[in-house]
């Protein structure tokens, strides 16, 4: 009886330890959707999200990230109002959005919470107002920055790694360094007293009279004139503002750049310029003698400001300030390509789209 007992005993121990084995094998083994925000918290999903929210103002910067993953397309999104006035890029490029109700940017937290979405994506400025309150909610949410290079870099890692989708990332960001490596490597062979002075505005319109703004030192609207190569002659006299400061014309007179590039998020460019060759004070500017004052790029979005597009931005403003320098870019064919290997847009009737959006957005330039 005592053999028996103690042969059962040893046939039972290591099946017992295999299967403690396999148990500890399978929990290492299961898949962990998990990343670190821009706010530092790491925010851990059960599985790959099915679904997904974004919430609050500026929605369009963490959509145009979220966009570059193949596999948004198999995502159920809610999305807030993301036109800036051009059009609908997120509906163009999935036309079942057109069906769905968009959400207020203005949103109330029980309203996000109804959705019950698998996760809430949102700029890291609206984690007080609405990340920690989802938080309270035990509503998973993560938030991007998305305002620089360094950002991009490293929250595509993360949002990535959330979606359980890191080689794609890694893909996405071996894209943007290939071209941003081809335009640094040309801007760092023009000699610095050869770099031409850029005066970036953004033109603003209020009760019919206009007004111009400078963007911050740190944004990546003046990062990306120095990464083409020039000076951004506006550096340095808003350091610590929070968002585009307005500037008087006595103090763009006095930079008096080499070119002005206008920027419109809502309104057209276009008019903006018209208005500049025909006022009086702004004859004696050498942009406008020289017939410099140049309208900025966009199809469905502005290219100068920090969405997926910024290399487009960066790469137009490069060709635009040393056309001779960069004249084995064209500029058609960046856009074209750039929305076949970022959004894998393959529908010619697309792409021929944006490419004709852009060409309109610049045309006055060549007028």
């Amino acid at each position: 009886m005592k053999f028996r007992s103690f042969c059962l005993l040893f046939l039972i121990i290591p099946a017992l330890l295999f299967a403690q084995g396999t148990k500890e094998q399978t929990v290492s083994e299961a898949p962990v959707f998990q990343a670190i925000d821009a706010n530092n918290r790491t925010v851990q999903l059960p599985q790959k999200p099915q679904s997904i929210l974004i919430a609050g103002r500026a929605g369009n910067m963490p959509a145009n990230a979220l966009f570059l993953f193949e596999r948004v397309n198999d995502i159920a999104l809610t999305l807030p109002k993301t036109d800036q006035g051009l059009g609908d890029f997120f509906a163009f490029i999935r036309p079942e959005l057109n069906q769905t109700d968009r959400i207020s940017q203005n949103a109330s937290i029980e309203e996000i919470a109804t959705h019950t979405s698998d996760v809430v994506l949102l700029k890291a400025t609206h984690f007080s107002s609405i990340g920690q309150k989802l938080d309270q909610l035990r509503v998973p949410n993560f938030t991007m920055n998305l305002e620089s290079w360094e950002d991009w870099q490293e929250e595509i890692v993360q949002l990535g790694s959330l979606l359980g989708e890191s080689k794609r990332a890694e893909a996405i960001l071996s894209l943007y360094r290939q071209r941003l490596e081809k335009i640094q490597n040309t801007a760092s062979t023009i000699a610095q007293d050869q770099k031409m002075r850029v005066l970036l505005l953004q033109g603003d319109r209020t009760d019919n009279t206009s007004s111009y703004k400078i963007a911050p030192d740190d944004w990546m609207q003046t990062w990306m004139v120095e990464q083409a190569g020039a000076i951004p002659v506006w550096k340095g006299s808003n350091k610590a503002a929070n968002g585009w400061s307005t500037v008087s014309f006595e103090q763009i007179a006095a930079w008096d750049p080499d070119m002005v590039i206008i920027v419109s998020y809502r309104t057209p460019t276009a008019s903006f310029i018209d208005e500049i060759y025909a006022s009086s004070i702004w004859q004696n500017l050498r942009a406008v003698s020289e017939k410099q004052i140049k309208a900025s790029p966009h199809d469905m979005m502005s290219y100068i400001q920090p969405v997926a597009s910024w290399i487009l931005g960066a790469t137009w403003l490069a060709k635009e300030i040393y056309p001779q320098a960069y004249s084995e870019i064209d500029m058609q064919e960046e856009v074209r390509s750039f929305y076949q290997d970022f959004y894998n847009i393959k529908d010619a009737e697309k792409l021929e789209k944006l490419v004709d959006l852009y060409a309109q957005s610049v045309a006055i330039n060549t007028l």
